[in-house]
């Protein structure tokens, strides 16, 4: 039996499934039928570039029709991003030029493909437009590589916005082709069909990015608009960039909203699709749809209720339910049998579900390494659970400190259970239940990437993860599975970022408004406990603050050495400091109490090294001050080392925290503070 018994789950490369057991949906017809709705809306895996395949042999096929379809390569719609970078993230400049860009783009193509047909080329007249024809003729190369070159001409990247705008229609001749293309077009007597697809290659959801495709969309409803009946264009667009456009776009009920036809599949579509497969697959003419699945399903799958019980495992798309029982029927054929069991399905979901977790897990390894800690922890439950339930698992990761170095780390940025479970809505792990609408919203659907994680909500983690997590399964209806979304071009590392950078920003703020002195003391204190903990996670664990309060020694920050890096390693072999003190001065100048009393913390566990803290402006020791005191400890005290860090250290190693690839500066600094101390501060010189 074959590894893919159904077909290929890509349409581009499952043309023999498709010529042979296509369903023609109610949407298939509707779209044959009816050129009025021009923007084709579908989630990933709904049979969008099936429906353009079927399309496109569908109207090659008729008489005075030309039909092409037309998809922008990935990494020629990167390069056209460059062309927009000037805009300063102005949405509607960006708009308004790329539907400039885009409408030239199709007037190109319309009108190279009339003057390449031998009966057609007569109607055109080129000796305006010639120069325009010759550039974009270009066998084999796509229509963003082409459009790519041609703005590369044209525009001045170091003009301003407004001047580019304003002069693009100039540049580009659009009314001269516009004219040529009118008369052409009525003169030929054809009709002409665009069939746009493919458009999220290379598709980036910041600004420049969803304008892109916006103006693409805008430029093929002034199309249909302008050559209404002899031009017929249609774009495939997935759901989570429809949505995109309608929050961004200020003209988007007016321009787009009635343009819309969206893709819907439910149990019974579904079930013709897998049964008009298996004819295919098995060559069989049976037409009743029940017998030929049951001839290919056993016991509990039996019959179109057993057909229902698959569907519990998918989001009612059709590339669910074709991978689902491709696996299916692998796994059943690997006991030479033909029809599966309950067993098959879920042996098959339950890899499906495993191989998609392993892939976010893989995807956000480098901005959230502590993401499989927090997956792992609202294991073995219910997928559906209150904030607070869901609180109680990530805290006992929160409240760890023994994690290897980049997972601490991630995990000091965290100040509650909430922001985890905004960064898990972030990537599109869990849904937020919205009373609005009454289901639960996913960050990748589009509709709400701002929405706010608050104690009286509750939360659904994606059906994807449920058999990888162990989950108590939790039975979804066709209308509750299209509203859960898993597209995959949310950055989670932007909302890392952010999350990160304000966190760091706060702290630093804070320190501007702390007094010097007894006043501001135990603010100071506090303050730098938070500090150590992001800048020392993972070499550093159990960092408390005042940890002996009430003792006769109150040492004010101690944590516990884990020799998580070189200089840590080595803080606890040459000084024997698995205890590490931080003493806490809010003011610049040391004196030598605070020498003597460090001398008195340092021993036992707490070794011969400590740190004390101080409003200084920089780590240097000041010679008859700081210099003497730190010469006597060492040399008359058992080589006991006090190391002098200014509050200027924490604060620069907190902004570098910024970056991930700055994250060992205040450790690799650390260590060579302390071979300053050894080579230049601690020595004898010769008299």
């Amino acid at each position: 039996m074959s590894g893919n018994l159904l077909g290929d789950i890509r349409a581009e490369q499952d043309g023999l499934m498709l010529d042979a057991a296509f369903v023609e949906t109610s949407d298939y017809k509707a779209l044959l039928e009816n050129p009025d709705r021009c923007i084709v809306v579908g989630r990933r895996g709904t049979g969008k570039s099936a429906l353009v395949y079927r399309l496109n042999k569908h109207w090659v096929k008729e008489p005075q029709t030309f039909c092409f379809p037309l998809s922008p390569d990935e990494d020629q719609v990167i390069g056209l991003r460059v062309f927009f970078t000037n805009f300063h993230n102005n949405f509607v400049h960006i708009k308004a030029a790329s539907k400039l860009a885009w409408r030239y783009a199709l007037y190109m193509e319309l009108l190279t493909v009339i003057s390449n047909h031998y009966k057609l080329k007569k109607y055109i007249d080129t000796q305006d437009i010639g120069a325009h024809i010759v550039e974009w003729n270009k066998p084999k190369k796509n229509i963003a590589y082409k459009l790519r070159s041609k703005l590369r001409k044209v525009i001045d990247l170091n003009d301003n916005p407004e001047n580019i705008i304003a002069d693009l229609s100039d540049c580009l001749e659009l009314d001269v082709l516009e004219d040529i293309l009118e008369n052409t077009l009525s003169n030929s007597k054809y009709t002409y069909r665009i069939l746009v697809d493919r458009l999220d290659e290379g598709y980036t959801p910041d600004d420049i990015g969803v304008a892109l495709v916006d103006g693409f969309v805008q430029a093929i409803i002034d199309l249909n608009a302008k050559f209404k009946g002899a031009v017929n264009a249609l774009v495939f667009l997935r759901d989570n960039m429809f949505r995109s456009i309608a929050l961004q776009d200020p003209d988007f009920t007016r321009n787009i909203e009635g343009q819309v036809l969206r893709l819907h599949w439910d149990d019974y579509g579904l079930f013709n699709l897998v049964c008009n497969r298996l004819r295919s697959a098995h060559g069989i003419s049976q037409e009743n749809n029940a017998r030929v699945w049951n001839l290919y399903a056993s016991k509990e799958l039996k019959g179109r209720e057993g057909f229902r019980t698959t569907l519990r495992l998918t989001l009612y798309r059709p590339r669910d339910i074709l991978v689902l029982l491709n696996n299916a029927y692998h796994h059943a054929s690997q006991q030479d049998r033909n029809d599966i069991i309950l067993a098959d399905v879920e042996s098959s979901a339950k890899s499906i579900s495993e191989n998609r977790l392993h892939d976010l897990h893989k995807e956000y390894e480098s901005v959230f390494p502590a993401l499989p800690f927090f997956t792992s922890a609202i294991a073995n439950g219910s997928p559906e659970l209150s904030v607070q339930l869901a609180g109680e698992s990530i805290d006992t990761v929160l409240h760890k400190d023994d994690h290897e170095a980049g997972v601490q780390r991630d995990l000091s940025f965290f100040e509650d259970y909430l922001q985890v479970l905004q960064r898990l809505y972030g990537i599109g792990f869990i849904g937020v239940y919205d009373n609005d609408s009454n289901a639960f919203v996913f960050c990748h659907d589009g509709r709400a990437p701002s929405k706010e994680v608050t104690e009286g909500t509750s939360i659904l983690i994606h059906p994807c993860y449920w058999l990888a997590l162990n989950l108590n399964e939790k039975t979804l209806d066709v209308n509750q599975a299209e509203d859960i979304f898993d597209e995959y071009d949310i950055e989670v590392s932007s909302i890392s970022v952010e999350q990160r950078a304000s966190r760091i920003g706060r702290i630093l703020e804070e320190i501007k408004h702390i007094e010097c002195g007894k006043k501001g003391a135990h603010e100071f204190e506090k303050w730098c406990h938070n500090a150590i903990r992001l800048i020392f996670a993972g070499a550093l664990s159990n960092i408390e603050l005042q940890p002996n309060r009430g003792g006769r020694q109150q040492r004010d920050i101690v944590a516990t050495n884990m020799a998580g890096d070189a200089v840590w390693e080595r803080i606890l072999k040459d000084y024997s400091s698995r205890q590490v003190i931080f003493e806490i001065k809010n003011f610049e100048d040391l004196s030598g109490d605070e020498y003597r009393q460090m001398n008195s913390y340092l021993s036992k566990e707490y070794g011969k090294l400590g740190f004390v803290i101080t409003r200084a402006s920089d780590n240097n020791l000041m010679k008859d001050k700081d210099l003497d005191w730190t010469k006597d400890l060492y040399f008359n005290h058992g080589g006991k080392i006090v190391i002098k860090l200014s509050v200027r250290y924490l604060t620069k190693h907190l902004s570098k925290l910024r970056s991930p690839q700055k994250h060992d500066a205040a450790n690799i600094e650390l260590n060579k503070l302390l071979d300053t101390y050894i080579r230049k501060y601690l020595i004898i010189k010769a008299r």
